[in-house]
């Protein structure tokens, strides 16, 4: 059995600290792909509002054209923010997510598509995001 170094009380502790740092929530907004209409075309997808999560959003205001390689083919992503979610979050990359809450406000229009392969962690989640203008 190999050892990671991390024990399970480690695991929680670091859970735990990145959890309570995050000060925002999310909507996790559920992708289902358009069916086909008559004129065998697809119809546009839909994204339904499933799980709530406090999350941690991180947009960067000072910074402009932010890029990030991606370390399977250093593929530059640019993007408008960071979003932490905890461990156990549930989603898939072609999912948005909803920013609900912001510092106990509530935003009119935070929507998020995710734009790199979600990062899992041993504390918490971490996605790249670009917001979505309507």
């Amino acid at each position: 059995m190999l050892d990671y170094g991390f024990t399970a009380a480690d695991l929680l502790s670091m859970r735990d600290i990145q959890n309570a740092h995050m000060q925002d929530h999310c909507v996790i907004l559920s992708y289902t792909a358009g069916t086909l209409n008559e004129y065998n075309e697809a119809d546009a997808p839909t994204y339904t509002e499933t799980t709530l999560y406090t999350c941690g959003l991180n947009m960067r205001p000072n910074q402009r054209n932010i890029f990030e390689a991606h370390k399977a083919d250093m593929t530059e992503i640019q993007y408008d923010a960071d979003i932490r979610l905890p461990v156990n979050a549930q989603l898939k990359e072609t999912d948005r997510i909803k920013v609900y809450a912001r510092f106990n406000e509530y935003p009119d229009s935070m929507t998020y598509e995710i734009v790199s392969p979600i990062q899992r962690g041993a504390s918490g989640v971490r996605i790249l995001c670009r917001k979505i203008v309507v």
